[in-house]
Protein backbone atom coordinates (compact mmCIF):
# COMPACT_ATOMS: atom_id res chain seq x y z
CA UNK A 1 0.00 0.00 0.00
CA UNK A 2 1.38 3.51 -1.14
CA UNK A 3 2.44 5.91 1.55
CA UNK A 4 -0.74 8.05 0.30
CA UNK A 5 -2.93 5.45 0.87
CA UNK A 6 -1.77 4.29 4.08
CA UNK A 7 -2.02 8.37 5.21
CA UNK A 8 -5.69 8.57 3.85
CA UNK A 9 -6.57 5.73 6.31
CA UNK A 10 -4.90 7.34 9.03
CA UNK A 11 -6.53 10.99 8.94
CA UNK A 12 -6.02 11.08 12.80
CA UNK A 13 -1.81 10.23 12.79
CA UNK A 14 0.53 12.71 11.88
CA UNK A 15 2.61 10.55 9.18
CA UNK A 16 5.64 11.77 6.81
CA UNK A 17 8.00 9.30 5.14
CA UNK A 18 11.31 8.51 6.04
CA UNK A 19 12.75 11.00 3.41
CA UNK A 20 10.88 13.71 4.75
CA UNK A 21 12.65 16.86 6.78
CA UNK A 22 10.51 15.51 10.24
CA UNK A 23 12.37 12.54 10.52
CA UNK A 24 15.31 14.33 11.15
CA UNK A 25 14.48 14.83 14.74
CA UNK A 26 14.18 10.83 15.12
CA UNK A 27 16.96 9.35 12.51
CA UNK A 28 18.59 9.04 9.44
CA UNK A 29 18.04 7.70 6.16
CA UNK A 30 21.48 5.61 5.27
CA UNK A 31 23.41 6.34 2.03
CA UNK A 32 26.00 5.39 0.50
CA UNK A 33 25.63 1.40 1.89
CA UNK A 34 24.29 -1.20 -0.06
CA UNK A 35 21.51 -3.18 1.87
CA UNK A 36 20.67 -5.71 -0.80
CA UNK A 37 22.29 -8.86 1.04
CA UNK A 38 20.48 -8.25 4.69
CA UNK A 39 17.21 -7.37 2.56
CA UNK A 40 17.84 -10.56 -0.40
CA UNK A 41 18.38 -12.79 3.17
CA UNK A 42 15.15 -11.88 4.92
CA UNK A 43 13.49 -12.17 1.92
CA UNK A 44 14.64 -15.41 1.67
CA UNK A 45 14.96 -17.32 4.50
CA UNK A 46 12.82 -15.69 7.27
CA UNK A 47 8.88 -15.50 7.65
CA UNK A 48 6.21 -13.79 8.90
CA UNK A 49 4.52 -15.59 11.73
CA UNK A 50 0.62 -16.52 11.48
CA UNK A 51 0.01 -13.93 14.44
CA UNK A 52 1.93 -11.40 16.08
CA UNK A 53 5.96 -10.29 15.57
CA UNK A 54 8.60 -12.75 16.07
CA UNK A 55 12.10 -11.10 17.25
CA UNK A 56 15.31 -12.41 16.44
CA UNK A 57 18.05 -10.57 17.82
CA UNK A 58 21.01 -12.50 16.21
CA UNK A 59 21.42 -14.28 13.10
CA UNK A 60 25.18 -15.97 12.30
CA UNK A 61 24.81 -15.56 8.40
CA UNK A 62 24.37 -11.96 8.06
CA UNK A 63 26.74 -11.34 10.84
CA UNK A 64 29.15 -12.99 8.69
CA UNK A 65 28.67 -10.94 5.54
CA UNK A 66 31.39 -8.58 4.65
CA UNK A 67 28.80 -5.59 4.95
CA UNK A 68 28.43 -6.25 8.48
CA UNK A 69 32.01 -5.73 8.83
CA UNK A 70 30.94 -1.86 7.31
CA UNK A 71 28.60 -1.32 9.33
CA UNK A 72 30.53 -1.84 12.73
CA UNK A 73 33.77 0.20 11.58
CA UNK A 74 31.80 3.15 9.87
CA UNK A 75 28.04 3.26 11.21
CA UNK A 76 29.34 2.50 14.79
CA UNK A 77 32.68 3.35 15.02
CA UNK A 78 34.14 0.06 15.91
CA UNK A 79 31.39 -1.08 18.11
CA UNK A 80 30.15 -4.94 17.55
CA UNK A 81 27.20 -5.14 16.31
CA UNK A 82 24.29 -8.12 16.61
CA UNK A 83 22.16 -8.37 13.43
CA UNK A 84 18.77 -9.99 13.51
CA UNK A 85 15.18 -9.39 12.51
CA UNK A 86 11.68 -8.64 13.50
CA UNK A 87 9.19 -9.77 11.17
CA UNK A 88 5.25 -9.35 11.67
CA UNK A 89 1.76 -8.34 11.52
CA UNK A 90 1.74 -5.47 14.15
CA UNK A 91 -0.69 -2.80 13.37
CA UNK A 92 -1.36 -0.89 16.61
CA UNK A 93 0.84 0.95 18.79
CA UNK A 94 0.49 -0.14 22.31
CA UNK A 95 4.15 -0.39 23.92
CA UNK A 96 7.61 2.07 23.52
CA UNK A 97 11.16 1.38 24.02
CA UNK A 98 14.70 3.18 23.52
CA UNK A 99 17.80 2.27 23.65
CA UNK A 100 21.33 4.03 24.42
CA UNK A 101 22.59 3.43 20.72
CA UNK A 102 21.32 3.83 16.95
CA UNK A 103 19.22 1.21 15.35
CA UNK A 104 19.68 0.50 12.26
CA UNK A 105 16.54 -1.13 10.14
CA UNK A 106 15.83 -2.10 6.24
CA UNK A 107 13.36 -4.74 5.00
CA UNK A 108 12.35 -6.27 1.62
CA UNK A 109 8.35 -4.68 2.69
CA UNK A 110 7.22 -1.78 3.06
CA UNK A 111 6.48 -0.57 7.23
CA UNK A 112 5.86 2.17 9.27
CA UNK A 113 7.57 3.09 12.36
CA UNK A 114 5.97 4.95 15.12
CA UNK A 115 8.29 7.23 17.28
CA UNK A 116 8.55 9.73 19.67
CA UNK A 117 11.31 11.40 21.87
CA UNK A 118 12.38 10.81 25.21
CA UNK A 119 12.50 14.46 25.89
CA UNK A 120 9.26 14.98 25.19
CA UNK A 121 7.92 12.72 28.12
CA UNK A 122 5.42 14.57 30.67
CA UNK A 123 6.88 15.06 33.80
CA UNK A 124 5.34 11.85 34.92
CA UNK A 125 7.20 10.17 32.33
CA UNK A 126 4.48 9.20 29.91
CA UNK A 127 3.68 9.43 25.93
CA UNK A 128 0.67 11.81 25.10
CA UNK A 129 -0.26 9.44 21.59
CA UNK A 130 -1.87 12.40 19.98
CA UNK A 131 1.94 13.72 19.81
CA UNK A 132 3.32 10.32 18.41
CA UNK A 133 4.76 10.68 15.17
CA UNK A 134 4.67 8.16 12.13
CA UNK A 135 7.26 7.35 9.19
CA UNK A 136 6.58 5.32 6.06
CA UNK A 137 9.67 3.30 5.10
CA UNK A 138 9.76 2.12 1.66
CA UNK A 139 11.01 -1.23 0.79
CA UNK A 140 14.43 -1.08 0.87
CA UNK A 141 15.60 1.97 2.55
CA UNK A 142 17.90 2.19 5.13
CA UNK A 143 17.34 4.13 8.38
CA UNK A 144 19.54 4.72 11.63
CA UNK A 145 17.07 5.56 14.60
CA UNK A 146 18.89 7.64 16.68
CA UNK A 147 19.24 6.83 20.31
CA UNK A 148 16.41 7.65 22.75
CA UNK A 149 14.09 8.00 20.32
CA UNK A 150 11.30 5.85 21.18
CA UNK A 151 9.33 3.41 18.58
CA UNK A 152 9.11 -0.39 18.93
CA UNK A 153 8.49 -3.23 15.91
CA UNK A 154 7.24 -1.42 12.76
CA UNK A 155 3.19 -1.99 11.71
CA UNK A 156 2.44 -3.51 8.58
CA UNK A 157 1.09 -2.05 5.10
CA UNK A 158 0.17 -4.85 3.60
CA UNK A 159 -2.22 -8.08 4.68
CA UNK A 160 1.09 -9.75 4.31
CA UNK A 161 2.84 -8.80 7.11
CA UNK A 162 6.46 -6.66 7.16
CA UNK A 163 10.05 -8.21 7.79
CA UNK A 164 12.87 -5.69 9.35
CA UNK A 165 16.28 -6.11 9.94
CA UNK A 166 17.60 -4.95 13.21
CA UNK A 167 20.93 -4.19 13.92
CA UNK A 168 22.13 -2.72 17.03
CA UNK A 169 25.12 -2.81 19.78
CA UNK A 170 25.92 -6.64 20.32
CA UNK A 171 24.35 -7.55 23.76
CA UNK A 172 21.10 -5.10 23.31
CA UNK A 173 17.99 -6.48 24.67
CA UNK A 174 19.70 -9.62 26.30
CA UNK A 175 18.54 -10.75 29.59
CA UNK A 176 19.40 -8.78 32.47
CA UNK A 177 18.66 -8.49 36.29
CA UNK A 178 16.14 -5.87 36.92
CA UNK A 179 17.34 -3.22 39.58
CA UNK A 180 16.41 -3.97 43.02
CA UNK A 181 16.12 -0.82 44.10
CA UNK A 182 15.30 1.93 41.33
CA UNK A 183 17.08 5.06 42.10
CA UNK A 184 14.78 7.84 39.70
CA UNK A 185 11.84 7.08 37.24
CA UNK A 186 13.91 6.19 34.04
CA UNK A 187 15.45 2.78 36.36
CA UNK A 188 12.30 1.52 36.69
CA UNK A 189 12.17 1.10 32.69
CA UNK A 190 14.96 -0.93 32.28
CA UNK A 191 13.58 -4.20 30.72
CA UNK A 192 16.67 -5.89 29.43
CA UNK A 193 20.13 -5.20 28.61
CA UNK A 194 20.43 -1.57 26.61
CA UNK A 195 16.75 -1.53 26.57
CA UNK A 196 14.44 1.21 28.47
CA UNK A 197 10.32 0.30 27.56
CA UNK A 198 6.67 1.18 28.76
CA UNK A 199 3.20 0.13 27.21
CA UNK A 200 -0.31 1.13 26.91
CA UNK A 201 -1.65 0.23 30.67
CA UNK A 202 -3.79 -2.84 29.11
CA UNK A 203 -0.87 -4.27 26.91
CA UNK A 204 1.75 -6.92 28.25
CA UNK A 205 4.94 -4.30 28.19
Amino acid sequence: MSFESVKAKNPGVKMYLVTDPAFQKYGRVIEGYDFAPYVAYLKEHTAVPESGNQYVASIPEMERMPLTKEVEHYIYAGMPVQVGYCNGNGSLLNAFEYHKCSEVSVGPTDMVFMMYKVEDLSDEGTVDSKDVVAFYCPAGVAVEIYPHTLHYAPCKVEDGGFKCLVILQKGTNGPIEKPANPVNHEDRLIMACNKWAFGHKDSSV
